[in-house]
């Protein structure tokens, strides 16, 4: 219970843009993975896993855990050495 009023408050800090808040990436983060979650549930059958795809890779990308050159990589079939 603790850890998710100090989720509150730190969304809430965000909105006044100062340190006590979290990050605009994190923010981004948080709502493309809600958004692929929620189109998940709502879209058909391939248009869903493109969706949820690219809500995903943009979480990924804000979260710093893939890079725009392992996108390139990926699309291009180079695997990383």
């Amino acid at each position: 219970m603790k850890r998710i009023k100090q989720v509150i408050t730190d969304l809430y800090h965000s909105i006044f843009n100062n340190e006590k808040g979290a990050s605009a990436r994190k923010l981004t983060a948080l709502a493309a993975f809600w958004t692929a979650f929620e189109l998940s549930q709502s879209l058909e059958n391939e248009n869903r896993l493109y969706a949820v795809y690219a809500f995903l890779a943009t979480g990924l990308l804000c979260l710093g855990i893939v890079t725009f050159a392992n996108i390139i990589e990926l699309k291009n079939g180079n695997k990383p050495t």
